[in-house]
């Protein structure tokens, strides 16, 4: 009963936490989720230790929580009109950027004398970005221009592009190492997405099917987080992305379901106290440790990265409606998290002589990253006009 006494009067004062920080940040005018995580870091084990042994025991369950209904929302965003403005642009974009991005840290790497496999495997990492934490920052802005609508798009194809990356580096290093089986990462990576763009589109078609068939009158949230959670348990036990499930599920929700608005309303409401928790157990989990000690390759990745980033943007095809902020794209795209840790676990799995370099790397960018990254969203929002 202690224990349980114990997480309930924690996750009261978490809750609470927004009643602080959240002035506090408009304020300041930093992001929130910054405060947030850094809250995390205060009361996880290189703070005052309140989160010990909690955030460890509840953190990958509520990520998992999480990024399904991020998912979700961002695939739900994926109107028919939103496709027909933005899709070259968010195509076009991404590409450029994190094409760029990847070749950045190749080069630097190899120039820097590491090994191919180190190169390549922290290249492919670095395509990956954290959606939640973009998201966040442009929902505390309440940013709608062509800017920030062209940014949610990317994030939203970011992961994918990330995805494909990396697993045909696994497969390239795998056929120059003369391994058993080279071309097992591109199957993986076949099933991993086709398996996911099935999965979410039947789910979502038996949503959409639910939804328009409900009372106009009835509210549906207890069954539409049944089946957003019903494509999350699948997805996991069949082994493709559930954060791709999920995106696929929301587009199909919101372009075959009669009226949604609603619908997305509620979700949104429930999506709320799920990121506060979040982003301030994500805080507690960083290995600061880790991150410390990880010298030359992680200095190096992150400078390398967010130059790629910076680069990229500038590179992206010009486009009036942007009005020269092509730069801040990149900028806008730094936060990286559980994917890239993700890809760091399945490289270290595939190269266990490299297991300490990635690891270690990637930790330290997910430290960096998630606290600055937001910054510089919110920075590049200044710039484009978008104030709150």
């Amino acid at each position: 009963m202690e224990q349980i006494s114990h997480v309930l009067t924690l996750f009261g004062g978490l809750f609470l936490i927004s009643l602080v920080v959240t002035p506090i940040a408009k304020i300041l005018h930093v992001p929130r989720v910054t405060l947030l995580i850094l809250s995390g870091v205060a009361l996880g084990p290189h703070g005052a230790g309140l989160l010990n042994g909690v955030s460890e025991t509840w953190f990958p369950l509520l990520a998992d929580i999480t990024l399904l209904i991020i998912g979700y929302l961002l695939g739900a965003r994926l109107t028919k009109s939103y496709l027909n403005k933005y899709i070259g642009g968010v195509l076009n974009a991404s590409l450029v950027i994190t094409l760029t991005t990847v070749a950045m840290v190749i080069t630097g790497l190899l120039l820097a004398g590491f090994s191919l496999e180190v190169a390549v495997l922290l290249g492919s990492i670095a395509a990956a970005t954290d959606p939640a934490a973009t998201l966040d920052v442009l929902h505390q802005r309440k940013a709608n221009s062509y800017f920030s609508n062209l940014l949610q798009g990317i994030v939203a194809l970011d992961d994918v592009l990330g995805l494909l990356i990396f697993s045909l580096a696994l497969a390239a290093l795998g056929l120059i190492n003369q391994n058993d089986a080279p071309l097992t990462p591109v199957l993986t990576m076949l099933w991993d997405i086709g398996g996911a763009l099935l999965l979410g589109g039947i789910v979502g078609g038996l949503l959409a099917f639910l939804l328009n068939k409900r009372d106009p009158e009835q509210s549906v949230i207890v069954e539409s987080l049944g089946f957003i959670f019903l494509c999350g348990g699948l997805s996991i036990h069949l082994e493709v992305s559930f954060l791709l499930a999920a995106m696929t599920m929301g587009l199909v929700v919101v372009n075959t379901a009669d009226a949604t608005a609603d619908h997305l309303h509620e979700i949104e409401d429930i999506e709320q106290p799920f990121l506060l928790l979040f982003f301030v157990m994500a805080g507690a989990t960083l290995n600061l440790d880790a991150g410390a000690a990880v010298g030359v390759a992680g200095l190096l990745f992150i400078v390398l990265r967010a130059l790629g980033r910076y680069l990229g943007g500038c590179l992206c095809p010009s486009n009036p409606e942007l009005q020269g902020h092509r730069r801040w794209l990149g900028v806008s795209l730094l936060p990286q998290a559980g994917v890239a840790m993700g890809m760091a676990l399945v490289g270290a799995h595939a190269y266990p002589q490299h297991a300490n370099i990635l690891l270690s790397v990637a930790i330290a960018a997910t430290v960096i990253f998630e606290v600055t990254g937001p910054v510089f969203i919110n920075l590049a929002l200044d710039r484009v006009d978008e104030r709150p």
